[in-house]
């Protein structure tokens, strides 16, 4: 990565932003009196506390609202329109839904999305290494428990930027590092709990994080730079130029991260002892012999590095037509847990372009977009490495009988992954050896109808075709709800989704041979080992069923309750089948692992509430909390230590291997509470305080070593962060930003490193 490049781009993004700026011969007049509503809400805090006292008035009067206090909640409640397919009022959607608008991405001092995504209710959010996470929606992670620890990916919730989708389809997962855009590019957030499949195509199972860009829609030339520092060798910096004039808006920005772990050691399972991050390259080719020890040693201290620079173009050709487009490129390498090699812990790198195009004519919608690059999920391991392309293409139409809005809608996606630039393939040194694609088409169909101005019904159905494994699927989603009176209104939901076909699990094709003993005519003993793909999988698919509540409780106050139930299956992992080839002339042993379905069943019942106050324009708060209890069933059990590790009784008498049991039992991982909230507070023109907390109770789960069975703990845990800012004139504001206040060091997810504190200094330039 080259660290100069990105500094340079964003040191001249600032200077020539400055220098346009200050050419410029009038400041622009703001009437605020004639700005429609929809123009009000994108409004920031700040921007609302410059309105004089006289316009406030006046718009109290426009907007017939009894109060300033008022007009303040009218604004800054935000609208979605990731829940419903339409812009509309956060409190009036009917699915589990929440907003972090950008002033609370910025106060919040998060320095990464995913850490800011510990702002919403209903998602846990741990940290791996310094700058890396694992998030998941409600839960239900690393299943089946006990394999391998990539299973602890995150495969089942969407992650869209701009309605493009951001997914890796190799094995299924968002990987953060490799999203081009950052905090600061971001107009907010909307988060859907949930299944989904039915409104963005497989893998919205657990639910869909909706990343929406700003637009440049404010006249002239404007730049912004964003710059911090701190311990753990961490850079951050972020730079942007836009413009805007009559029908045509330009935004150009880039942005780079960096920080080293907190810790310089590696934790090993096999032996449960920590070595010496020089010592770690050599241990992990000792332990798997296609692991290359330098591909580790070279950077063994990063946390993370990454840089992009996006380009977006805004076009307006009437007031019913617009165009939107963004072109990235980003570059990233950071240390993660993906794979059960010696340390976990490994190095995964990738670069990638991505183009993303949306068009809105009248009721007509579209999104078409496309990402081509490359990836090495372990850097070091033969078979990780891999490009691809991936292209994806929606188109919908909106249009109104009396109160039923319909919706009818296509999607199509298609990817290519090779991995023929990287391994020996007639060897069959990969996991793919060769170039292999997949394919789904859809089709749905959304309903939105509106009784008595009380009564919603929403339904949205899709049926779909996967190209790869010649199969086809059927996913639905029903809410309802009923408006009480202005400030209580009641949701029901009923869903089901599933995933698509991943790479990995439907062609992998690896062969492995271990010579045996003997002389060279007769490798007596010798082993050869198979891991193969199916096309015959069946996605796994979720189904849900919730109950939710918002309340407005008097005009600065408001509630939000889900009480939820889901239950997911078609679950898959390797499966091993012993047995001798029939070959006079070979008595090697065949082990053949195959990818296959297993009747594992996850059932989840919990329930989230969050408030939100408003007291005034200096003063917000958020306080969330979520409680659940997932119970596993037919957990399929052939190892006798696994028996007697969960269950706590010996297995004599019990020939597992002729007759598996089927256990059922509680899922500890994903941890029975987790929440948090904020406190912002502006005691003045100049000062902004934020604090923010986050916390989870204790998480457990099994893995084996062998024919070994063995619980690992993750304690509870509370972390605090604080920004404090201070706007020093009308173009620079400075900030500390302190992040885990507490210094509270355990480890957050399984088998990587130690968390701490993190100290920034930082400064803010807008022109």
């Amino acid at each position: 990565m080259n660290k100069v490049k990105y500094i340079l781009i964003l040191v001249a993004l600032v200077t020539v932003g400055k220098v346009t700026v200050l050419a410029q011969d009038t400041e622009k007049i703001i009437h605020y009196s004639e700005m429609s509503l929809d123009e009000m809400r994108k409004l920031t805090q700040d921007d609302l506390l410059q309105i004089p006292f006289e316009d406030l008035i006046e718009l109290v009067k426009r907007f017939k609202v009894s109060s300033i206090d008022e007009l303040y909640q009218l604004i800054l409640n935000p609208s979605q329109s990731t829940a419903s397919k339409k812009e509309e009022d956060l409190f009036e959607a009917t699915l589990a839904t929440t907003v972090i608008s950008s002033a609370e991405l910025e106060n919040s001092g998060a320095r990464n999305i995913p850490e800011a995504l510990r702002l919403a209710p209903g998602i846990i959010v741990r940290e791996k290494t310094n700058g890396n996470y694992d998030v998941h929606i409600r839960g239900n992670d690393f299943l089946p428990p006990g394999s391998d620890v990539s299973n602890s990916v995150n495969s089942t919730t969407l992650v869209m930027i701009d309605n493009r989708p951001v997914y890796n389809k190799f094995l299924g997962a968002t990987f953060w590092e490799n999203l081009p855009v950052t905090i600061q590019d971001l107009e907010k957030i909307e988060i859907i709990y949930g299944p989904a499949t039915a409104l963005y195509g497989p893998n919205a199972v657990s639910g869909v994080i909706h990343l929406i860009t700003k637009k440049s829609t404010e006249e002239g030339f404007h730049a912004r730079a964003d710059v911090q520092g701190g311990s753990h060798n961490s850079a951050i910096g972020y730079g942007n130029v836009s413009y805007s004039k009559g029908k045509l808006g330009l935004n150009l920005s880039a942005n780079y991260q960096q920080a080293d772990r907190f810790q310089d050691s590696y934790y090993i399972p096999y032996n449960d002892t920590y070595v010496s991050g020089s010592e770690i390259g050599g241990i992990n080719a000792g332990m798997n012999d296609m692991f290359s020890a330098t591909g580790l040693n070279e950077d063994y201290w990063q946390g993370v590095n990454k840089g992009a620079i996006n380009l977006g173009v805004d076009y307006q050709f009437s007031d019913k037509t617009r165009l939107n487009y963004m072109g990235s490129y980003q570059q990233s390498s950071s240390q993660t847990s993906y794979m059960d090699i010696g340390s976990v812990l490994s190095t995964r790198e990738s670069n990638s372009f991505s183009n993303n195009l949306n068009i809105t004519s009248g009721k007509f919608e579209a999104d078409f977009s496309a990402i081509t690059g490359r990836l090495n999920a372990i850097k070091g391991m033969a078979g990780y490495e891999y490009d691809y392309t991936e292209l994806n293409g929606k188109m919908g139409y909106n249009f109104k009988l009396k109160n039923l809005n319909i919706r009818p809608g296509i999607e199509a996606d298609y990817a290519i992954y090779s991995d023929e630039a990287y391994v020996d393939a007639d060897a069959n040194e990969g996991l793919l050896n060769g170039s292999v694609d997949l394919g789904t088409v859809q089709g749905s169909l959304r309903l939105d109808y509106t009784a008595w101005g009380k009564l919603r019904l929403t339904g949205a159905l899709v049926q779909g075709y996967f190209t790869a494994t010649d199969d086809d699927y059927t996913s639905y989603q029903f809410s309802t709800s009923y408006k009480a009176n202005e400030s209580t209104i009641f949701r029901a939901v009923a869903s089901r989704a599933n995933t698509g076909p991943f790479v990995l699990n439907t062609y992998m094709d690896k062969t492995i041979n271990v010579a045996g003993m003997g002389d060279e005519t007769q490798q007596a003993g010798g082993m050869t080992m198979y891991k193969l793909g199916n096309k015959d999988l069946m996605p796994m698919e979720m189904t849900m069923l919730e109950l939710g509540m918002r309340k407005k409780i008097g005009r600065k106050l408001q509630a939000d309750m889900s009480l939820f139930y889901n239950q997911s299956s078609n679950f898959s992992q390797m499966t091993k089948d012993m047995g001798l080839v029939n070959d006079p002339e070979s008595t090697n042993t065949v082990i053949t692992e195959s990818v296959q379905n297993i009747d594992l069943k996850a059932n989840q019942l919990g329930l989230t509430a969050g408030l939100k106050y408003v007291h005034n324009e200096k003063l917000n708060a958020s306080l969330f909390a979520t409680y659940q209890h997932t119970q596993l069933e037919n957990y399929e059990v052939t190892e006798t230590s696994f028996y007697e590790g969960i269950t706590g009784n010996s297995a004599n008498g019990l020939d597992l291997n002729a007759t598996p049991a089927y256990l059922t039992f509680d899922h500890q991982y994903t941890p029975k509470f987790y929440g948090g909230g904020y406190i912002n507070y502006k005691p003045g023109t100049k000062w902004n305080l934020n604090t923010s907390f986050y916390a989870y109770s204790k998480q457990k789960t099994f893995y084996s070593i062998g024919q070994d069975f063995k619980w690992v703990q993750i304690d509870p845990k509370f972390t605090c962060n604080m920004k404090a800012s201070y706007q020093v004139n009308g173009w620079l504001n400075t900030y500390l930003n302190v992040r885990n206040i507490t210094n509270s060091k355990s480890q957050e997810f399984l088998f990587t490193d130690q968390t701490g504190i993190s100290y920034l200094v930082g400064c803010n330039l807008t022109f």
